[in-house]
């Protein structure tokens, strides 16, 4: 499960809602190969966890990976439905990500305690994985949210 992250203009978050159908040609239709987005793999979760303490919930809008957003109706993306978060949504998260820097997120981060909560894909410490996979991707989000809390757009939230 690879978590991704694709900006959205409020219209064209509206536009989704109205017609859920087009949700699949948004995201991976002709024309889509050059879209700005960011890739969370499989460093999704860990973020999650890191930011709120908890594996499924948590206070928003830190849970905004999660809990938060919209369900673009039923259509399945990859697994369930995309979410969409408007312009006010994200700037409301961009700055609560602001004063948590990446050095803050890799102090948090503990393999182990990974393992223990089961946050996903796990196997953390048998698979190698590091805090520094966390940070760098935690890095990409916290910057794309702020640069589109800067120019005033949204985003879809989808797991492929």
């Amino acid at each position: 499960m690879i978590g991704n992250l694709r900006p959205a203009s409020d219209s064209e978050i509206e536009r989704l809602l109205a017609n859920p159908a087009e949700i699949t040609r948004f995201l991976y239709g002709a024309g889509t190969d050059g879209c700005e987005h960011v890739v969370l793999n499989k460093a999704w979760h860990a973020i999650h966890y890191v930011l709120t303490g908890s594996r499924l919930g948590g206070d928003e809008p830190l849970n905004f990976l999660v809990d938060e957003g919209t369900p673009v109706g039923e259509v399945d993306v990859g697994y369930g439905p995309a979410r969409v978060l408007t312009s006010a949504q994200v700037r409301r998260i961009a700055e609560a990500l602001a004063p948590i820097s990446p050095e803050e997120i890799g102090r948090r981060v503990d393999v182990a305690r990974l393992d223990r909560e089961a946050i996903y894909p796990g196997h953390w410490q048998r698979n190698g994985m590091r805090a520094g996979d966390v940070v760098s991707k935690y890095r990409d989000l916290r910057d794309l949210m702020a640069r589109l809390a800067e120019q005033g757009q949204g985003v879809v939230l989808y797991i492929n």
